[in-house]
């Protein structure tokens, strides 16, 4: 039986709350390999958003805000932006980053090898950054009606999101900053994705800071940056 569309919010919303805290414990504690963590994020952030689409009897691309982009422009300048201020925060900031504990962590949390992490990186960039995009800018977000509330939540919960992830890799002080700053990131991509009025254009920028950061890793994992 389809649910009333209140209803639906509420389940979604446990659901999302449940679905978060359990990749916070898999990233600190449980720490399975890439492959299979990219499975379970899959499942559950993508299981998360069809099921609300089935409750509330509403399209699938309704539900993640996602239609085709009609201008260009601004984005581009957005795409550029990104990648390179990813190489060049990364400069600034490179002594107070532990560059052997995420090397490490590639390594080790997440069974990286010189031969599998292209694999590993093209899902990255082409399908993990869709999917958070769907999830956070897209599905929270309209659930929550796209208003400032909608735009802070999605935001704190991306950046929370991404402190299992982190964790380790930096200094307090450089640490505190990367979770502001991915916050204000979050606030940034919805802002972008509503303002294109899809979440193809969040994407693309997303796709582009991924890139700049596997860079770093690829770095990292062959041996280039100590």
């Amino acid at each position: 039986m389809i649910m009333n569309e209140k209803k639906s919010k509420i389940i979604s919303i446990i659901l999302v709350i449940s679905v978060l805290i359990f990749a916070f414990i898999e990233e600190l504690y449980l720490k399975p390999g890439y492959l299979v963590k990219s499975i379970i994020k899959v499942s559950t952030f993508g299981g998360i958003i069809l099921l609300y689409a089935f409750m509330a009897k509403k399209k699938l691309t309704e539900v993640i805000n996602l239609h085709k982009i009609k201008k260009f422009g601004v984005l581009l300048g957005c795409i550029a932006l990104f990648f390179i201020g990813i190489g060049i925060l990364f400069l600034i900031f490179k002594n107070n980053i532990n560059l052997e504990s995420i090397r490490q962590s590639l390594v080790t949390k997440e069974g990286l090898t010189k031969e599998n992490c292209l694999f590993a990186f093209a899902y990255i960039i082409l399908i993990n950054s869709f999917l958070e995009e769907a999830f956070f800018r897209g599905f929270i977000s309209g659930m929550l009606g796209n208003k400032i509330w909608g735009y802070v939540v999605s935001a704190v919960l991306f950046s929370i999101y991404h402190i299992g992830i982190i964790g380790g890799w930096f200094n307090p002080f450089v640490f505190i900053i990367c979770v502001v700053g991915l916050a204000i990131v979050g606030l940034f991509l919805q802002w972008e994705s509503n303002h294109f009025k899809t979440i193809l254009a969040s994407y693309l920028v997303h796709a582009s800071a991924n890139v700049a950061i596997n860079i770093i890793g690829a770095l990292l994992l062959f041996g280039v940056l100590r």
